[in-house]
């Protein structure tokens, strides 16, 4: 197949925040990840949560993640082919993948399962050691615990700090952090592939083209999520090949569509 006979593939991507009526800095970023990454004919929209939280406690992200599955309903109905999950919580990854019948990727679980491959074991540099957990839960349901090499956080930084040094233009300070940490992770923890885990973060990280720290590849993790997401596309085209729905992805109860709350506010 050529290039000019690949199917054109639209794909929706949700920050799991709520959508700003402005267009934000970093989409540029993801912008030129998204051009020297994809395939020709892919096309990826960005979209935010209708209503929800900015904060990342337990409550917060369960609230969000209603949302997001929400989201994932409007790709679906809209006509999209891929539902991308932009956070690396992962946030409600199976719950979507139970309720529709596209592909839905996410970050962590795809540049888990490309670190896993690049190197024996792989290390994951967050911004705050708070959401370790919810970094860990994500990599542990991709089956890959035994992989994870280690979760550093730089000392003094969360996303807060590094929203505010990018903005006050000190964006090589910061991947400086960042790289600091990740030496720590190749030579005390052994780590043999490196990502970090916020999505916007990790792009800067690609934009000042730290790919490889001590031997070890850097990947940024929009890059993996994008082309999972081609591969899950092609194999449910060509093959008709989905998730599996006798467990994990189990679909709602008979009559769902009927009574089922997200439903009925989309329809209001």
């Amino acid at each position: 197949m050529t290039q000019k006979d690949m199917p054109r593939i639209k794909m929706l991507f949700s920050e799991p925040v709520p959508q700003s009526p402005q267009v934000p800095a970093h989409h540029a970023y993801w912008r030129k990840i998204i051009e020297r990454t994809a395939r020709p004919g892919v096309t990826v929209d960005f979209t935010g949560l209708k209503q929800g939280y900015y904060g990342i406690t337990g409550y917060e992200q369960l609230y969000d993640s209603v949302e997001m599955v929400k989201k994932a309903c409007e790709a679906e109905q809209k006509g999209y082919d891929v539902f991308i999950i932009g956070c690396a919580s992962d946030m409600a990854l199976k719950e979507c993948r139970s309720l529709v019948n596209i592909p839905v990727v996410a970050p962590t679980e795809s540049t888990s399962l490309v670190a896993a491959t690049l190197g024996e074991r792989f290390s994951i540099i967050d911004l705050q050691s708070y959401t370790r957990p919810v970094i860990e839960r994500a990599v542990r349901n991709a089956g890959l615990i035994d992989k994870l090499a280690s979760i550093r956080s730089p000392e003094g930084l969360n996303a807060g700090v590094a929203g505010r040094m990018t903005r006050e233009g000190k964006q090589d300070q910061l991947v400086e952090m960042l790289r600091s940490e990740m030496v720590k992770a190749v030579k005390e923890d052994g780590a043999e592939a490196l990502f970090v885990s916020c999505i916007v973060t990790s792009a800067l990280v690609y934009i000042k083209e730290l790919h490889d720290v001590e031997g070890a590849p850097v990947l940024d993790i929009m890059s993996p999520t994008i082309k999972m997401a081609e591969v899950l596309f092609d194999m449910k085209k060509a093959h008709g090949i989905g998730v599996c729905r006798r467990s994990s992805h189990l679909p709602p109860s008979a009559g769902f569509d009927i009574n089922k709350p997200i439903m009925n506010e989309m329809k209001s």
